[in-house]
């Protein structure tokens, strides 16, 4: 009975079959990966978009709603159903007029009313006869207005910063004349905020962020992005950070590199993944991994755009499909579809391979479990009820 339970921990099947016997007769040949980056379509339209943006600046742009936050530098997926054409070929339009698309997140609430912050992005590529496109985020944005009636929204651009807006609020015009990091140094002895030493901290904590998630990325990568300046690296990291849409359009909405890594260091260390849905423990940051050329935002043929962690094992899951090479994203690898074991939340995948090296990881999609991370369960420790804690004392004098 004890072994039978092992096994469910575990997501093995009670019939105890090997893991290649799960891949017998499904031809490796006969894979192919789902071409959203169009790399090797003869057919794609390639666009050079070099249009000058102006912060503060305002225009009408194509609007699109997607299943994903897209960060400023983020390359993202998109396909289309046949019946959403009208649509396509207005971005493609776009992209054609050397113009822009607007990407705004359509499961967050806080975009149903306006004005809401948004991702002015550009056309990279795009191939008509499979409806798929590939994006790239340019700049944050504001939605002010639509017109329903042609699809558009009027933005206005946001700035991006390294230091605080509010600096040259408490300087007198005399300091314009100076270095920034004199007027930075004055602007701190006039209102006491620490503008000389802030980026000293936001590099420190940048670093903070590289040795959470050099296991998972790579530290070259990492440090590669951070010698592009604070602003790349905080939207670099914005997108690798362990948690839900919610979480990362608040890291977007954020008006200064220095607070957006801030805020999204806390996210850069998880302890354990559970379900999102019955709290059940799925991994441990240990079993967090990385592939060579890796990517973590994919799409599937249906259009829904997924971002995952990949993970070397997992606890408290079964298989709820047959293997399968269909639209694999992981050359060689087929995939297959996981649930929790207690109450079928859709986890993500399980990939296996016959030839490749690892034999066998997780894909697990962020949207089906719930991160925890050391700072939250500190949070919640130090906002612990401090009668239950008088009440376990007294019950441990008691006894």
């Amino acid at each position: 009975m004890n072994q039978e339970n092992d096994q469910e921990l575990n997501g093995v099947n009670n019939d105890n079959r090997n893991e290649r016997d799960h891949l017998e007769g499904f031809n490796p040949s006969a894979a192919h990966r789902f071409d959203y980056t169009l790399q090797d379509n003869e057919n794609r339209e390639n666009y050079k978009n070099e249009a000058k943006l102006v912060d503060y600046g305002t225009n009408w742009f194509p609007i699109c709603g997607v299943s994903a936050v897209c960060f400023p530098e983020q390359q993202l997926p998109m396909k289309f159903d046949e019946d959403e054409q009208e649509l396509y070929d207005r971005l493609v339009a776009s992209a054609r007029a050397n113009g822009f698309v607007v990407l705004f997140p359509s499961d967050i609430r806080e975009c149903d009313t306006l004005p809401y912050v948004a991702t002015l992005s550009k056309v990279v590529q795009a191939n008509p006869q499979t409806f798929s496109m590939e994006l790239m985020g340019v700049h944050r944005c504001k939605v002010l207005s639509y017109n329903l009636e042609n699809g558009e929204a009027f933005v206005q651009l946001l700035p991006e910063v390294e230091i605080p807006a509010l600096l040259p609020k408490h300087l007198p015009k005399y300091s314009r004349r100076y270095s920034m990091y004199e007027r930075r140094s004055l602007a701190t002895r006039i209102t006491g905020y620490p503008f000389d030493s802030l980026r000293d901290i936001s590099r420190n904590q940048a670093e903070q962020c590289c040795l959470e998630l050099k296991g998972m990325i790579g530290e070259e990568i990492l440090q590669q992005a951070l010698n592009r300046g604070l602003t790349y690296f905080s939207y670099f990291i914005s997108q690798q950070i362990f948690s839900n849409r919610e979480t990362e359009y608040s890291l977007l909405k954020e008006d200064s590199a220095n607070t957006r890594i801030a805020a999204a260091l806390k996210y850069c260390k998880v302890s354990i993944g559970k379900c999102r849905r019955c709290f059940a423990p799925i991994f441990l940051n240990e079993n967090i991994m990385r592939l060579p050329e890796q990517t973590m935002t994919h799409v599937i043929a249906h259009g829904f755009v997924h971002k995952i962690t990949l993970l070397s094992s997992i606890t408290n899951y079964v298989r709820a499909s047959a293997p399968s090479y269909e639209f694999t994203w992981f050359p060689d690898y087929a995939w297959i579809i996981i649930q929790c074991v207690g109450c079928h939340q859709h986890l993500g995948w399980e990939y296996m391979s016959m030839t490749r090296e690892p034999q066998r990881f997780f894909g697990i999609q962020r949207e089906g479990v719930q991160f925890e991370n050391d700072i939250a369960e500190e949070r919640d420790d130090d906002n612990s009820d401090p009668t239950e804690s008088s009440d376990s004392l007294s019950d441990e004098e008691s006894d």
